[in-house]
């Protein structure tokens, strides 16, 4: 659970605005916000939502195999049966998530040509969402059974092996729906750098075209994704996005979709806002996912 809680008053406006005489801006600049790789490349299951318990399981069955029988076994012994080996992934939605805002009467008479509301439930929105996919995130580095590669500088050949183990888990991309790679802006910046990233022998005509227009979203094969979340970090992932045919990979279940309330206190002369989710990430497959450890951590 997060707790991002603000109590905005006229004076802490009065102390921005200082000098005067002045206007204002018509719009309260928010700066920017992270983008939501993780969620991005993770599933979505809403199974949860208005029904009975906060748990879900997600049953794994092991693959049957094929064997050859000669005439003479099959009189003898006959075709011996096989069956498939169940198990289990379970993620139970327990907690909440929240952003919480304190508005009072004094700073909305100041200064009603702010949309305070607007303004805040907007940022809350986007501060719940922010958490799931730091969640989302770190549900996926504690994965286990994932497949792993190690590279000194996150580069062409680095995703194409990455690539590979992931084909040795029988995990195999398809270009119509290929797999995501999430890295930091820095391990990207670096991918753009690299001289095989346009090398025209290892793509068609078409795909040269592309390359020329300058088109950044593909590489290797792979969707790129950035995240500042793995800035300094030293990690970079290939995911498999859960619609490709093998299941879900990554997936975010929900017990409750994005929720905001309001509760007046008159004594005390402010509005209290709190936005809510209830939702957590699980990782059903992890070998749809290869981990990269970068050593110079870009």
């Amino acid at each position: 659970m997060v707790t991002i809680e603000e109590t905005l008053k006229g004076s802490d406006v009065d102390s921005a605005l200082s000098v005067g005489p002045y206007l204002i801006y018509a719009e309260v600049l928010e700066g920017a916000r992270r983008p939501l790789a993780f969620l991005e490349a993770a599933g979505e299951d809403t199974s949860l939502i208005g029904k009975a318990g906060n748990t879900i399981k997600f049953l794994k069955a092991s693959q049957l195999s094929a064997t050859h029988v000669t005439e003479a076994n099959m009189i003898g012994s006959g075709m011996s049966a096989g069956d498939k080996t169940m198990s289990a992934v379970s993620v139970s939605v327990t907690g909440v998530i929240y952003s919480a805002v304190e508005l009072s009467d004094i700073l909305m008479e100041d200064y009603p040509n702010i949309d305070w509301v607007r303004l805040h439930l907007r940022n809350m929105g986007k501060a719940v969402m922010e958490y799931l996919d730091a969640d989302t995130k770190d549900v996926i580095q504690a994965a286990s059974g994932t497949a792993t590669k190690s590279c000194s500088d996150l580069s062409y050949d680095t995703i194409i092996d990455a690539l590979a183990a992931l084909e040795n888990n029988n995990f195999v991309p398809d270009p119509r729906n290929p797999p995501y790679l999430i890295a930091s802006p820095d391990a990207v910046a670096a991918l753009m750098k690299d001289t095989k990233f346009v090398t025209s022998e290892r793509y068609t005509a078409y795909e040269i075209s592309r390359m020329v227009e300058g088109e950044a979203g593909h590489f290797a094969g792979c969707r790129v994704l950035k995240s500042s979340l793995l800035d300094g970090t030293g990690h970079a992932y290939i995911i498999f996005p859960s619609d490709a045919g093998y299941g879900p990979i990554v997936t975010v279940v929900w017990k409750r979709r994005l929720t905001v309330k309001n509760d007046y206190i008159a004594t005390k002369g402010y509005t209290y806002f709190v936005t809510t989710i209830r939702a957590k990430a699980v990782v059903v497959q992890p070998e749809g996912i290869c981990k990269i450890s970068i050593t110079n951590s870009p």
